[in-house]
Parts: structure tokens; sequence; C-alpha cells
């Protein structure tokens, strides 16, 4: 792709050696002689980097770069001098510069900022592209919310998309879509169209964790070539989402916990401090407070990240939400796959409702592409499933420490004697079993569907007519 540059530089020789080896490495080059000759330009002209001289008569540098904000505050401006100072840079760095760099020769420092200028820009227009898409993935009526603590839940959620800045801990078992509920957060606020970085915090090897978060200057450690932008700079205006925070080493904490607190950051290497805005979140498996108390993580940090802590609940606290789920992976899996399956059938959802889910959302997602990829015609069924997950006992529904229910929680369908009627089909049959546990339960579906071992979910579905 060819980027467009307008590069400000009053002094004729400097601006055309520079405009000429720019054109040599692909840009395309516009040029200004002064800061009030670029102002005139950027009326009708729109590049996608400003490339300004630090001193010039008139309108400086700076003068120019405070102006361009105001009117194109997304435009990435580079600022170039011979004699520039520390003041100079934060001062360049405050007003909104991407970078600032030394006038020389050979181009070098200011090529290296132009090459992450440009990474920096095709990332943007990656995330723009692709918000639409998430937005319409992420949206808030997509999420499957059928269960009570689910919908509990939800209605957090939708508290928290009208409020951008604040910062939120996603606390949950593994696999029950804590990253996915982040994405739901940002793709739903104001933020939407800003990036959405996730920080993987296991993965990174702790001795680079710093330059990959923070970034780094030239030369500041062996084999820094070239100053880096880091993941925090990246997600500018966006949100940054901490995965398994618990898992970050406490020296790192400590460094995160300055960010937090005061909004800015500082390379590795570096000396400018660069102000930083972004929506923080963070997820963890871990019981963070039980961290706290073996020294394990900083108080003061938990307390930071616990400004709101949502706690998602395990599929199997969400039983309703099972099938909905299930069916969603179903045609997203038939689809990839290229797979004519369509129904799930009975056996497969008696299956499902039974299994335990150790694994979460995530391992529900996982069996339905596995099973859909072995099943050859429309409709799956509990054979398509693993083994393993066949031979798994039930959970014993009766015995759950749930309070009391209302009504007549003393049915016990062991208790319920129905003779077989000749000619009779087993959905009759089970139809007047469930109809005589409703009667008994005084007409209570959620506790007819307790004492039945199903959810009420299934209950309802089980219910309607055949035309249904």
């Amino acid at each position: 792709m060819t980027w467009q540059l307008l590069l400000v530089e009053d002094e004729a020789s400097v601006r055309e050696a520079f405009a000429l080896r720019l054109s040599d490495h692909g840009y395309l080059v516009q040029t200004a002689s002064s800061g009030e000759e670029a102002l005139g330009l950027l009326r009708t002209y729109e590049p996608d980097i400003l490339v300004l001289d630090l001193v010039m008569p008139n309108l400086t540098g700076l003068d120019v770069l405070a102006r361009v904000k105001q009117t194109s505050p997304n435009l990435l401006v580079i600022l170039v001098t011979a004699r520039g100072t520390v003041k100079d840079a934060v001062e360049a760095t405050k007003l909104g510069a991407f970078d600032f760099v030394a006038k020389s020769i050979d181009m070098e420092d200011l090529l290296h900022a132009l090459s992450r200028a440009t990474q920096l820009l095709t990332l943007q227009r990656q995330v723009h592209a692709r918000s639409g898409q998430d937005a319409d993935r992420y949206a808030l009526d997509r999420v499957i919310a059928k269960s009570p603590a689910t919908q509990t839940f939800m209605s957090q959620v939708r508290e928290l998309v009208k409020n951008e800045r604040v910062t939120v801990l996603l606390q949950g078992e593994t696999g029950t879509g804590k990253q996915y509920v982040g994405r739901v957060i940002h793709y739903n606020g104001a933020r939407a169209h800003k990036p959405c970085i996730e920080v993987d915090c296991p993965s990174i090897p702790r001795e680079l964790f710093e330059s990959e978060l923070f970034g780094h200057e030239k030369g500041s450690f062996t084999g820094a070539a070239g100053r880096k932008t880091g993941l925090m700079e990246m997600a500018e205006g966006g949100t940054l989402l901490f995965d398994e925070i618990g898992d970050l080493p406490l020296p790192l904490q400590a460094k995160l916990l300055r960010v937090i607190e005061e909004r800015t950051l500082r390379r590795v290497g570096g000396s400018a401090t660069i102000p930083v805005d972004v929506r923080f979140m963070a997820a963890t498996n871990r019981n963070l407070k039980d961290a706290v108390a073996k020294g394990e993580f900083r108080e003061d940090l938990y307390f930071r990240l616990n400004v709101v802590t949502l706690t998602i609940p395990a599929l199997r606290e969400r039983p309703e939400d099972i099938i909905p789920l299930a069916m969603q992976f179903l045609t997203r899996s038939a689809l990839a796959l290229r797979k004519p399956v369509r129904v799930l059938g009975a056996s497969a959802e008696t299956l499902l409702q039974r299994y335990h889910f150790p694994g979460n959302v995530r391992e529900l997602s996982n069996l339905m592409e596995r099973a859909v990829l072995f099943c050859p015609g429309e409709t799956l069924e509990a054979g398509h499933f693993p083994s393993d997950v066949r031979e798994t006992p039930a959970q014993p529904v009766l015995s759950a420490p749930d309070p009391p229910l209302p009504f007549s929680d003393t049915v016990d369908p062991s208790q319920i004697h129905l003779s077989f009627r000749l000619g009779e089909s087993l959905t009759d049959l089970e139809d007047r079993i469930i109809n005589e546990v409703l009667q008994r339960s005084d007409g209570n579906k959620s506790l007819a569907a307790k004492h039945l071992g199903i959810t009420r979910w299934m209950l309802d579905r089980r219910r309607k007519p055949a035309a249904e």
C-alpha cells in the first residue's frame, strides 16, 4: 500500500532531499515550506502521516501540531529536529505527536518512525474493517441469556457499557467466556471503533513483558535496533484486556499499577512521559483475594482492578443456556465444516443436559464442533459425541444443595406409578408423567422440572404440541 505524507520543512535543500529519499522508499510525498502553507494544504489534502520540522519561522512545529490536533485529532504527526531538547519532546508528546526524532542525513530514525506509524495505521484500518463484523458478533442481543443467572449478569454488563472508563475485573472458571464478555463490553460502548487488544499474561516471557506492554527506545537493551510501540500505545482510545492477570509477576504488577493510577507510561529506556487513554479490563480464573492473602498478588493493584467485578457463572449454573448455546455452535460448526447438520436430536439434548461441563462454554463449543464433524446426516445424536462424554454419570440434580422451593417440595417422582396403556406411545406416557408431577407441584414448573431432573426450558419444550 502507498502511504501519503505531508512533509513540512522550511529549508528548500533539506525538503527536496527528504522528499526524494522518502519517495524512493515508496511514500507519496507532498511538501510545504512553512507551517502556514501546511495548514492551508490540510484544508483539502488528507495525508496519512504529517512530518513536521520543529524549528521554523513564524509558526513552529509545535504550533502547527497544536492546531492540527484540534481539527484532525487522529492524524499521526512526527516531529523532526536537529536541535531538539527533552523539554521539546515532552511538549510534543503532550500535544499528541506520534514520535519525535532527530534530523539526520541517513534519515534512519525518521524511517523507523514512519515504519512504526504505518504499522499502527494498518492495525487501525484492520480494526475499522472488523468493527462492523465484531459489533454484530458481540452485540448484546446475540448473547445467550435464557437462565436467571445469565440475565442478572447481563444486566450488569449493560450498565458497564454505558461507562467507557471504569475498570472491570472479570472472574470465572476456565472456559466461561471471560474474553468474550470483555469484547461484548468493548464493542457495545463508546470505544467500539478503537482497538481492543488482549494481553495474554502467562504466554509473554517475563523478561520481555515490559517491552511488549510499554514499548522501548532504540538501544535500550541488546537487540533493540529501533523504537518499538508497545501494546498499551497500540490500544490508544480503545480497550486493553489483561487475560489471566493473576499470573503477572509481582515486579510487573507494580509497574502496571503506576500506569493505571497515573494514566501515563514510559517506554523502556525512554524519559518522555506518554499519556494513556485506554479502558483497563482484567480477567482471571483465580481468586485474587486469596492470592493477595498469600502474598502472590499486590493488594493495591487488586483494589485498582476491583472497581467493578463481574463473576461469570459456570455453565452448570446456567443449564437453561446449554441447548441454545449448543444450537449456536452447531450452526457455526456446520457452516465452517460444510456439513449438512441442522438439527440437535433428542438423545443429544438429553446427553448435553446431563453432562457437567468442567470446561464450561469452551468445552461445549469444542464438543459440538467434533460431533458435527463426525455426523453424516442432518440430525446430531448422542452417538456422535465422544465416548467419555456419553459414559460420564449424570449429575444428581435432586441432591444439589439448593434452598427449598415453595409449594409441594416433597414430590418424589419415584413414587408416581402410572400403568402403561396398550397402544400408548412413549411420548404419551412421558406427557402423563410430566402432567402428574406438575399437578403434585401445584403447577410450579420450576419445581416440577427440578424433580424430573430436567431444566425448566426442557420442560416447556417437551410440553409443546408436536406441530410446534
